[in-house]
């Protein structure tokens, strides 16, 4: 149950996060106007909207996350072996396949076997290398627009 409680906080804060950041992107792209803002606003606008898609990224993978761990722990009819495991990793390791775990960095819900085997399921294979790439495009963004800023602020004191 935990684990359960700990992705629907996960999903909630990531939805939350990237339309915070999409309203600061967008936001102060329009406050500048997208052909009058300076270099730092567009990068600040550029960093925040790569950082929105991958919080939007990562909450799609925890949404794909929570649903795998509710069909692993759902104990019906049909529950075993573990659906998920059983679509990432066929039917001879799901067959041996004993619990199910939920890690978040990166996300992934990863099986364990048996034989003391372990592999991830339950997220596309493009979330956590996407989310990654977004992560850091969205940080040199962030450093770019400071060092814009610190560039013009430099040009203005030696000019004014």
């Amino acid at each position: 149950m935990g684990d359960a409680f700990l992705l629907l906080l996960l999903i909630i804060v990531g939805a939350v996060t990237a339309f915070g950041l999409c309203g600061y992107g967008f936001g102060t792209l329009s406050a500048h106007g997208v052909r009058r803002a300076d270099t730092a606003a567009r990068l600040r606008s550029l960093a925040a909207l790569a950082g929105a898609a991958a919080a939007a990224l990562y909450t799609w993978g925890a949404l794909h996350v929570f649903g795998g761990l509710l069909e692993a722990e759902d104990g019906g009819t049909g529950s075993a072996p573990i659906r998920p495991c059983l679509a990432a990793g066929g039917p001879q390791k799901a067959a041996v396949t004993l619990r199910a775990d939920v890690r978040v960095v990166p996300i992934r819900l990863v099986c364990h076997t048996k034989t003391g085997e372990s592999y991830p399921a339950g997220v596309p294979g493009y979330v956590n290398p996407a989310v990654a790439f977004l992560a850091l495009s969205s940080a040199f963004l962030a450093v770019g627009a400071g060092y814009a800023t610190e560039l013009r602020t430099r040009k203005q004191g030696r000019t004014g």
